[in-house]
């Protein structure tokens, strides 16, 4: 007889029910183990991450520092090191190197030891993270003047708006470089927006040297004529005697300082305040078109327009005068900004950018280089041939050098230039432009001195940039010979890639001069 045990025993055997918990449970080591190893090297990588982070701000800032030895390098770099490294209490900085290798680089590296959660049972040991770094210590500083057209012209499509944008991204492209850089202000940019005239600031340069105080630039009475002649006027006071306040806009200085940069001392070489004179009344000149700055009664009933146009005794207490009417008429343009390391202010001054009046490139070029001239009147730049130091102008402009034409004796409006009648403008072969020359024999003139004062800067070792905008008419031979080389040239037939340009002019820029 069979033992009911047997039968029992045999039931248990053949049951399958508690397979599947049997199996969890011996499946569970392994796959606590797995996953706390997952989160061993989740940790490791957010370590390894960590630590590259701090090491290459520690390389960066040790680069900054006076250091000269590998020992002066590892007391800077551990300090930035253990300033930007923020870890608990499991992890361990167990070494650091920071020495300095060929051309200035800066070669860093480090191990961070991390206590793991289940590794250690394993291997009885901690896991070893590394990084390394290298930092260029580049030594160059460059001086950057933004020379932008704020013509008319440019209020058609979307053209200022997308020059608004580029010039910004290139700010910020550049204050980035500069962010890189061992230097402290590795990086310096200027403003210039330019019309038919220049504006500085008019009442920090009110009283300026720089600035023909007296009259006496040879320039300053040609537009108070008589019927004999000229008369003396000092047009600060004039701008007084209306109660009116001088803008800052500026002219050209007498040929030849229209094309160098040099010091303004005293004569021609001074800079003389931009006025625009009040024009004959309308009503009793007897042209076919009305002169358009008449903003004051002539007080006299002399028939010759230049009596009527060049009194100074006519001057007197006015009311309404403003950019479009009155001695500041054709001075509505922003201010230009010197040369300065606050690009937060920049990308304000340019979001601030209005177009107003006609094109006038030589007097814009004149003082994009003033902006990174070692001399007055902003003496911001350092010495020519500085070790170590690029000056640097880009120019953009949509238009035409152009000096406007109108039906009345001064065949034109009042601008940076004066009139056409006082041949103020050089033409190439050193004459005078004068009254009843074509547009094409205006333009000329001033590209004549456009081509020439590119040649100066040049010859002083200044990298020049050129973009053409939507421009249809003549062509581009101009601007791409004022350019340092045909690499520095952009013609831009849509604003829209204007924003593309300034951002390779940024990295060539970066290329050349910020990194070796």
């Amino acid at each position: 007889m069979r033992s009911p045990i047997f039968p029992t025993l045999r039931r248990f055997a053949l049951d399958r029910r508690g397979n599947v918990a049997i199996v969890a449970a011996l499946a569970m080591g392994p796959i606590c183990v797995a996953s706390l190893g997952a989160i061993d090297l989740a940790r490791a990588t957010s370590a390894k991450s960590q630590l590259q982070d701090a090491l290459d701000a520690a390389a960066l800032g040790a680069a900054r520092t006076n250091a000269t030895t590998d020992a002066e390098m590892k007391v800077e770099g551990d300090r930035y090191l253990r300033q930007n490294l923020k870890l608990s209490d499991d992890f361990a900085l167990t070494s650091s190197t920071f020495h300095i290798g060929e051309s200035g680089k800066i070669i860093a590296s480090a191990r961070l030891d991390v206590t793991p959660f289940i590794s250690g049972l394993l291997t009885g040991g901690t896991m070893a993270v590394t990084a390394s770094s290298e930092v260029v210590r580049a030594d160059m500083e460059v001086e950057i003047a933004l020379v932008l057209d704020n013509t008319g012209s440019m209020t058609e499509g979307s053209k200022l708006a997308d020059l608004k944008t580029a010039a910004k991204d290139f700010v910020t492209k550049m204050e980035e470089a500069a962010g890189k850089s061992v230097l402290p202000n590795p990086i310096k940019i200027a403003l210039v927006p330019f019309s038919n005239t220049v504006r500085v600031d008019g009442t920090t340069y009110r009283n300026a040297t720089w600035i023909d105080q007296n009259g006496s630039s040879p320039i300053n009475d040609q537009i108070f004529t008589t019927a004999s002649g000229t008369q003396h006027a000092n047009r600060f006071s004039l701008f007084t005697t209306l109660g009116t306040p001088w803008r800052g806009c500026v002219e050209m200085r007498q040929a030849p300082y229209d094309v160098q940069d040099t010091a303004p001392t005293t004569g021609a070489t001074l800079y003389t305040p931009y006025f625009a004179v009040d024009e004959p009344d309308n009503r009793t000149t007897g042209y076919g078109s009305d002169f358009q700055n008449d903003y004051l009664n002539d007080g006299t009933n002399s028939s010759n327009w230049r009596v009527r146009q060049g009194s100074i005794t006519k001057y007197r207490s006015t009311n309404g005068l403003s950019t479009t009417k009155g001695p500041n008429r054709g001075c509505g343009l922003q201010k230009v900004m010197r040369l300065t390391t606050d690009f937060s202010s920049l990308r304000t001054a340019i979001d601030n950018l209005n177009a107003d009046g006609n094109t006038n490139i030589p007097i814009g070029m004149a003082w994009g280089w003033n902006a990174v001239s070692p001399y007055a009147p902003f003496a911001d730049g350092v010495a020519y041939n500085t070790p170590k130091h690029k000056k640097i102008v880009i120019l953009m402009t949509d238009g035409e050098n152009t000096i406007a034409q109108r039906d009345t004796p001064n065949d034109g409006t009042y601008a940076g230039t004066g009139y056409i009648w006082q041949g103020r403008v050089l033409k190439s072969n050193n004459t005078p432009l004068q009254q009843g020359a074509t547009d094409a024999e205006r333009t000329e003139a001033l590209d004549s001195r456009l081509a020439l004062i590119c040649q100066n800067m040049k010859a002083k070792d200044i990298e020049i940039y050129t973009v053409r905008v939507e421009v249809d008419t003549g062509t581009s031979e101009l601007l791409k010979s004022c350019a340092t080389g045909e690499d520095y040239f952009y013609d831009v037939t849509h604003s829209t890639n204007l924003t593309q340009v300034f951002q390779s002019i940024a990295g060539q820029i970066a290329a050349l001069h910020l990194s070796r």
